[in-house]
């Protein structure tokens, strides 16, 4: 459903967005951090909504749009939520119907920097190199966010469940193929779990791991 309003920037600091003039949560009926496509005076864009609490919500406002808008003081404005941001999927020449390859094995792959874990593990998922993601993905070393990686699966048309499992008491048995997010000293890690054994970027093939680091996993569904 499509939502219409008259919308005026707002600057807080050095940031810049729209006030959404209505409870998203009682007109919406969804909460949590939302996906939306949003049009402004016919230019048209996707991005998650700034909660403000309480139900109301700013649409951020980027400086190419800012560009675009050219001082224009009176905003048309239009906003649809969405399943997900389509930035790295929506010209994939993959589906899950027709994904890059059939999962029936894993390729170790060593990062070749640290930082970029979730580049290789989907590197690894995928049967190609980390290069190649790191092309699709955008993202360089430390620039791989959960939600990042999960837009690349989409791209190679990599089947996977919704949304990370949390929970400690989950962890003892870990589905067949799954991305673990997992805690270390400094800084939090992604190794890709298969078939028994931690295929870790750092380290390479490991027989067991500390379940004790597990913060969440991501599972991949294998056809």
């Amino acid at each position: 459903m499509k939502y219409n309003f008259a919308g005026e920037l707002l600057k807080e600091g050095k940031r810049t967005f729209i006030p959404i003039p209505f409870n998203v949560w009682e007109e919406c009926n969804q909460k949590g951090m939302l996906p939306v496509v949003v049009t402004i005076n016919n230019i048209t864009f996707e991005c998650k909504l700034t909660p403000k609490g309480k139900g109301y919500y700013y649409i951020p406002i980027n400086k190419g749009i800012i560009s675009q808008l050219d001082n224009v003081e009176d905003l048309d404005m239009s906003f649809e939520i969405i399943t997900g941001l389509t930035r790295i999927n929506k010209n994939s020449p993959y589906t899950i119907e027709n994904p890059i390859r059939i999962i029936d094995s894993i390729k170790s792959i060593i990062q070749p920097q640290d930082g970029m874990c979730g580049q290789t593990c989907v590197a690894m998922l995928a049967g190609i190199t980390v290069e190649e993601v790191v092309k699709v993905m955008n993202a360089r070393k430390w620039q791989a966010s959960i939600s990042k990686v999960i837009e690349t699966l989409d791209y190679y048309g990599i089947s996977h469940s919704s949304k990370m499992v949390y929970g400690k008491t989950r962890f003892e048995n870990l589905p067949k193929c799954c991305i673990l997010n997992v805690h270390l000293e400094r800084c939090n890690h992604l190794l890709l779990f298969y078939n028994g054994k931690y295929y870790d970027p750092s380290l390479g093939v490991l027989e067991e791991y500390d379940k004790e680091k597990i913060i969440g996993y991501l599972e991949i569904f294998l056809s």
